[in-house]
């Protein structure tokens, strides 16, 4: 969810330190990043509700002195939004209706924990929709603010439309038709804007645009004036909200030679080059205003994906210019099939996109294995071989009920790979997305397969964010990050799944191998250059567990002719506990060739410091949550960063404080002595490492 953290803050109130410890490693066990306090009094619990945003409270009501329906008052008392899971040892109807009716989340036995960890999950996604709402409330008055501001301001004729009239209209657009206020327009039909001789085709196109995904969503007409002039214009239609009504967005524009040019220009963008489908940039705008009709206007659409069954084969076979002929021939079998109102677009070079109207599964089936046996007819005749292509589709429902534009885009996907499994036992086939398909199992098949693609096409790419030293350390320093090649909001992040227990370890040190092989590349061309520049390269905890990693890296190093100091690698304080035996070992042979190393997020344990005792690490990486408590009257969590980073300087690491995102959290930070700040204040990721150290 948009507004999920990095950290899950987990507040515990339990028998034993050892329950709270056991607590945390099932929620990490689960896929939880967490940081945990516990407490054992009343006292403390209100004392640290108003030190941090915590998203859930864990309690056992069997708690010596602890009633939970006092840390229900306190937690109401201040107005805060916390789910309460309470986990006796022994659960009782008599106490599961006690507490659901005083205001608990849920009640859950100690020891049932897959039913425990399920439902944090099911908690903290509540919380996170809740707090996403009032953040969109928010959002949403501020953009009606500047939307009405911006109205009036406008130059450009507009006016809103329900059902066929006016409720309201700027300034320029009264101003075109000559009308003194909006009071004088209000309740007039749009069509009296219409030249009689132009009503028909009017309408017509008002019935295709309810459809959901018009052929245009711009109209040629005839403006006609109260006096009966008439002027040639192009209406505009988006799909809108006024007073919290659904209505139709129209603007207005007085047509004439230079505005048809630059329609055609722009209609010229929005194509494929190789088979004059519409592209993807032109694919995605209409999809998110089918999504927004779907909600406003209850029309629903149907999404078809489709891939060309082995295509890189086929491209490798024939080449390239020959694949294309191909590519265009299973166009023209699409193009032939879709109806007039239907959307048809190539988004990448194996894979089309048909979107159409109507929410009908069995119709959306119905139009897919036409396509299917359409293309399993097809023979493409080249010149070193005849071609028969076959497709697997995808196909998912566009509902008021649906995800984001780029989630549905994804539920195709996964549909498509379904359809791709299929086809192992049968040449073509299609799959309708249902939400059981979200299951672990598909997920990590397609993540799998994303990722397994784009290391065989060489899509990754990396990212480097700075370091900056707060004690005149002359060294560049940079944190190095996966992506992914031209990720937009359809793609997923390398690296922001490649921890994820979704991801086998196999895949991750095959990614883990490729950032160190690319970093170092372009680590020894800096160090030709002159440049002191020293990577923080991330490595997850099943490198860490790679008995062969250290000595891989030796010889990836002496062929870079790199210097071994130059690289520090960085893994998680999650991993090095859960892997702690590994991660001595690891850091130990490291070391040993003069390798540093650094743990992230580091804090988060009950006892964090146990971590550095056990394992060798050389730079200590605070969990970001520390620094997002720090500043003004929070004397709680100023402490708290205050005591972490003492006891990290008494061990004689060196610190480094993330997430610093404004000169007021620099101001912040300045008085713990930390050593190295990072944070989109100080810069974002950027493809090239341009930073210039010297201005520090």
């Amino acid at each position: 969810m948009s507004l999920s953290r990095d950290t899950l803050q987990l507040l515990l109130l339990t028998q034993t330190q050892n329950d709270a410890e056991q607590l945390v490693s099932l929620m990490r066990n689960s896929g939880f990043s967490t940081r945990a306090r516990t407490v054992i009094t009343h006292e403390q619990f209100e004392e640290a509700l108003k030190s941090a945003q915590w998203d859930v409270v864990v309690a056992d009501p069997d708690l010596e002195n602890i009633q939970f329906t006092e840390l229900l008052s306190q937690i109401h008392r201040l107005n805060y939004d916390i789910p309460l899971i309470l986990i006796p040892a022994n659960s009782s109807n008599a106490l599961l209706e006690s507490a659901l009716t005083k205001g608990a989340s849920a009640v859950v036995a100690f020891d049932e924990s897959n039913i425990l960890m399920q439902t944090i999950r099911r908690e903290v996604e509540h919380l996170r929709s809740r707090q996403e709402v009032r953040l969109l409330k928010v959002k949403l008055r501020d953009a009606e603010k500047r939307s009405r501001m911006l109205l009036e301001s406008s130059r450009d004729p507009i006016a809103y439309i329900h059902d066929g009239m006016h409720v309201h209209a700027n300034s320029a657009y009264l101003e075109m038709f000559g009308y003194e206020s909006v009071d004088d327009l209000e309740g007039m039909p749009i069509m009296d804007m219409i030249a009689s001789d132009s009503q028909a085709s009017f309408k017509d196109f008002l019935k295709q645009y309810r459809t959901g995904i018009p052929d245009s969503f711009e109209l040629e007409t005839t403006g006609v004036l109260p006096d009966g002039e008439q002027f040639p214009m192009t209406m505009s239609f988006s799909d809108a909200t006024y007073s919290d009504e659904p209505c139709n967005q129209i603007q207005i524009s007085r047509r004439d030679t230079e505005s048809e040019l630059a329609a055609e220009l722009t209609e010229l963008r929005h194509r494929d080059a190789v088979t004059q489908l519409h592209n993807k940039e032109y694919f995605l705008e209409r999809l998110t205003r089918a999504v927004d009709h779907a909600v406003l206007e209850k029309q629903f659409s149907t999404l078809v994906y489709a891939e060309i069954n082995g295509f890189d084969a086929i491209r490798r076979d024939v080449g390239i210019e020959a694949s294309d002929t191909v590519i265009r021939e299973i166009s023209q079998c699409l193009s032939s099939i879709a109806h007039e109102y239907d959307v048809t677009a190539r988004i990448s070079d194996d894979t089309f996109i048909w979107m159409m109207p109507g929410g009908d599964p069995a119709k959306a089936r119905q139009q897919a294995q036409k396509l299917i046996s359409t293309v399993n007819n097809l023979l493409v005749d080249l010149e070193q071989r005849t071609v028969q292509p076959t497709l697997s589709l995808g196909i998912t429902l566009i509902t008021d009920a649906s995800p984001a534009p780029a989630e549905i885009l994804q539920q195709a996907h996964l549909a498509c790979d379904a359809a791709a499994e299929e086809n192992k036992q049968v040449s073509s086939s299609a799959h309708l997305f249902m939400p059981e398909d979200k299951s672990e199992e598909r997920q990590t098949r397609s993540m799998e397969k994303q990722i397994t693609t784009a290391l065989s096409r060489n899509q990754l790419r990396l990212l480097f964010q700075p370091l900056i030293s707060m004690r005149g350390d002359e060294a560049e320093h940079y944190e190095v990050l996966l992506r992914l090649a031209g990720a937009d909001a359809s793609d997923p992040q390398a690296g922001a799944f490649i921890n994820s227990a979704e991801v086998s370890d196999t895949l991750k040190r095959k990614l883990d191998r490729w950032v160190i092989l690319h970093a170092t590349k372009l680590l020894s061309e800096r160090q030709k250059q002159g440049k002191d520049t020293k990577l923080f390269i991330n490595i997850t905890g099943a490198s860490l567990r790679d008995e062969k990693l250290p000595a891989w890296v030796q010889v990836a190093l002496k062929a870079a002719g790199l210097n071994h100091n130059a690289i520090i690698f960085q893994f998680s304080e999650e991993d090095a506990v859960r892997h702690a035996a590994p991660a001595k070992r690891f850091c130990y042979l490291v070391r040993a060739l003069g390798i540093s190393t650094a743990v992230s997020r580091f804090g988060c344990e009950l006892e964090p410091m146990r971590l550095l005792q056990q394992v060798d690490i050389d730079y200590v990486k605070v969990d970001g949550s520390y620094i997002r408590e720090i500043g003004g009257d929070n004397a709680s969590g100023n402490k708290a960063l205050k005591d972490l980073l003492g006891d990290v300087h008494d061990a004689g690491k060196i610190s480094i404080a993330p997430f610093i995102e404004s000169s007021s959290t620099v101001a912040n930070i300045w008085h713990y002595s930390v050593h190295f700040i990072q944070g989109y204040y100080v810069q974002p990721p950027q493809a090239d490492m341009t930073y210039n150290f010297s201005e520090e």
